[in-house]
């Protein structure tokens, strides 16, 4: 009977614990049922999202670089560079709407791409509005992640590139057209505020004793922002198969100054050699001042055979002077213009560049999208990756010798020679060999000469290597 009773008396001590336990699992049960409940209201959020053709698909890529100088006689510097470091999203905003977003983290700073949103309601048509590239240039508009090269050729430096506009793009089989207006660029717009809203230190300033040096400036913008419109138009005239065709386009562009000093319509077109900016050493300076605006004409000619591609341009850009230009800004405010300055004030320039291209793939072949009229990437037929060769030749020519005003920024000729590996689709080893010869104008600053003054005619060649990794 002992033995009886007594795990009768435990199981009568421990009957309000089973109690409590059965109703502490009651509740985890009830709890757990609602968070299911609200997981199945999120989920089909989520397919109401689908349902209306709602979806998002994440990018990025990262292009780690490594440059090496020789011969010449500047001091240009060798070393590694984070070329490239962005993360985007392509979305479909819902029936008939498409968007695409990037964002650039590399040279420790945050800038905007790609910002803009579509519609794709009509056959075969994009309605764009945001912030992308006009329609110019065909080695601009294709992504770097695409390109023939690890830089781009010499047009890239004076394409008008991305702004923030609207466009209208249409295209057939064998044919594709776009067109579309543009203010200024994200970057153009803010970058132009922070030097207005920076103080400058006023160089008629004199310092004296016991008295604060030198007193301090500023100016605000009161120009309208800059504007434009380009137009762009390719065509197949022949099209064999999808790997073989011959691609021919005409291209326009024509923009105003940005905003920015009082008076300052300066045009800019100071490039590098064709290489990042491992070294910032730019050898072509041309710049014109009193500019009403730049109009470009660009010819395209590429094409596919097979695992045979090439690609060329030649593009020429007008600048057409303002009125007799009065007043200058010296860098602090407007002053009286000289009689010469006036003279030469209204005199137009223009300059050149072209380039052509060559590439052969082992085991892959470049792909060509219609929609857009431009190369895309190369994607390994095997486990065993690609291979590519590549040669470029590239001239730009920024010396106009009119009989006033002569603008003497320089010529440059370089010749690539280039080797990539495609391991798969994501992840790519690039080395180019490139050559650069310059005229007795095209010369770097003199900061970057060893005699601490400029070298006219000086030649030298670098070597770029690169890591892609892109999703």
């Amino acid at each position: 009977m002992k033995s009886f009773l007594t795990p009768l008396a435990l199981l009568l001590l421990a009957a309000p614990a089973f109690a409590q336990t059965q109703a502490d699992t009651d509740k985890r049960i009830a709890d757990l049922e609602k968070k299911v409940a609200l997981l199945s209201k999120s989920e089909s959020k989520d397919d109401d999202l689908k349902g209306a053709g709602f979806n998002v698909k994440f990018t990025g890529r990262v292009f780690l670089d490594g440059t090496y100088f020789s011969g010449g006689n500047y001091k240009l510097t060798n070393g590694a560079f984070l070329r490239v470091a962005r993360l985007g999203w392509k979305a479909t905003l819902g029936n008939n709407w498409y968007g695409e977003g990037e964002l650039d983290f590399s040279l420790n700073a945050i800038g905007v791409k790609d910002m803009w949103a579509g519609y794709t309601g009509f056959k075969d048509t994009l309605i764009q509005v945001g912030h992308f590239k006009e329609p110019f240039g065909m080695d601009t508009l294709m992504s770097d992640s695409n390109i023939f090269c690890m830089e781009r050729s010499f047009t890239d430096s004076w394409t008008p590139s991305r702004h923030i506009g609207v466009g209208v793009a249409k295209w057939g089989e064998r044919w594709q057209g776009k067109v579309a207006f543009f203010g200024q660029a994200i970057d153009d717009t803010s970058d132009a505020q922070e030097v207005a809203d920076t103080p400058a230190q006023d160089p008629t300033a004199v310092q004296t004793a016991g008295k604060a040096f030198p007193k301090l400036v500023t100016y605000k913008i009161t120009d309208n922002q800059g504007w434009g419109a380009a137009a762009r138009f390719t065509f197949l005239p022949v099209a064999v198969a999808d790997n073989k065709f011959v691609h021919l386009g005409l291209a326009v562009a024509q923009r105003t100054p940005n905003a920015g000093a009082p008076g300052d319509y300066t045009w800019d077109f100071s490039c590098r050699p064709g290489t990042n900016k491992q070294s910032k050493a730019k050898f072509l300076n041309a710049a014109v001042t009193n500019v009403d605006k730049l109009s470009q004409t660009g010819a395209e000619f590429a094409g596919q055979w097979g695992n045979l591609s090439w690609q060329s341009e030649y593009q020429q850009s007008q600048v057409k002077r303002r009125d007799t230009q009065m007043l200058v800004w010296n860098g602090v405010s407007q002053v009286a213009t000289t009689a010469a300055v006036q003279l030469a004030s209204t005199v137009d320039h223009k300059f050149s560049t072209y380039y052509g291209q060559v590439a052969y793939v082992f085991g892959g072949q470049r792909r060509y999208d219609n929609g857009d009229a431009f190369f895309k990437g190369v994607t390994p037929n095997g486990k065993n990756g690609a291979w590519e060769i590549v040669a470029r030749y590239n001239v730009m020519n920024q010396d106009d010798k009119t009989a006033i005003d002569p603008v003497l920024g320089g010529i440059e000729k370089n010749t690539t020679l280039g080797l990539n590996y495609y391991v798969n689709k994501y992840l790519r080893f690039m080395l180019n060999y490139t050559t650069v010869k310059n005229n007795e104008n095209a010369m770097a600053s003199k900061a970057y000469s060893a005699t601490g003054a400029k070298i006219p005619s000086d030649n030298f060649n670098y070597t770029n290597m690169r890591v892609a990794v892109t999703f």
